[in-house]
Order: C-alpha cells, then sequence, then structure tokens
C-alpha cells in the first residue's frame, strides 16, 4: 500500500489520487467502493469535481464517528475491510484523528477503485 495514506492528504501524491475523483466513472466507483466497505448505503455521490473529495471526506468522517460511538469491534470491522494496518491507523489518528482518517480511507478506496481498473485495463 501506499505510503500517502498516512500523510495528511497534502503531497503530491494524495492530490495526484484525489484529481482523480474529478473522473465521474472513477467518482462513481469510490462511491460504491466506500459504501461497500463502511457499510454505509446512505452515502451520497458528490458533483465531480474539485469539492467531490472534501464532500466523501465529510460523508466519511460521520459514519467514522457513528462508527466509534458503537464501539472498537464496529470502528475495528471498518479499518479491516479498508485495509489500514494497526500502525497506519495509530499514525493517522495521532497526526489528525477521525478527520485525517476520513480522508485516508476515501483514498484508500480510491486506489482500490483504481488498482481495479487499472488490472482490467480500464485506467
Amino acid at each position: 500500500m501506499n505510503g500517502e495514506l498516512s500523510e495528511t492528504g497534502q503531497g503530491d501524491g494524495a492530490t495526484g489520487l484525489r484529481k482523480r475523483l474529478d473522473e465521474a466513472v472513477v467518482l462513481m466507483a469510490t462511491v460504491a467502493q466506500l459504501r461497500k466497505d463502511l457499510r454505509a448505503e446512505e452515502l451520497r455521490e458528490p458533483p465531480v469535481g474539485e469539492g467531490a473529495f472534501e464532500e466523501l471526506r465529510a460523508q466519511v468522517l460521520a459514519v467514522l464517528a457513528e462508527r466509534e460511538r458503537e464501539g472498537a469491534h464496529a470502528f475495528g470491522l471498518v479499518v479491516n475491510r479498508v485495509d489500514l494496518t494497526e500502525h497506519q491507523l495509530r499514525t493517522i489518528m495521532s497526526a489528525g484523528g477521525l478527520h485525517t482518517l476520513a480522508g485516508a480511507v476515501v483514498l484508500r478506496c480510491l486506489q482500490k477503485v483504481l488498482s481495479r481498473m487499472r488490472f482490467a485495463g480500464l485506467g
């Protein structure tokens, strides 16, 4: 997995990844991946464009906060389904808490989508 997920999302790699959300197909697939991994069908697809990442982060933040209120088990399930390691989780949480984690979750799901597209010959 890419080290940029442990960043606050300000590096060139994270910016390049986020830019892919400007593509409607990628954005739609990323929202579908987030719904699946977070088990949150209520996530809405934001408009394509510059604000898509932050809108998704805000929605994911609300889901993460709810899972955290539900307890360690519910929260841990989300982290496992998104494929973040314990080390990544500790680093992210110490760097910026749930807000930073929400951004990392969006980026990780975006990475999954882009990997699938690349291996399918679509990206």
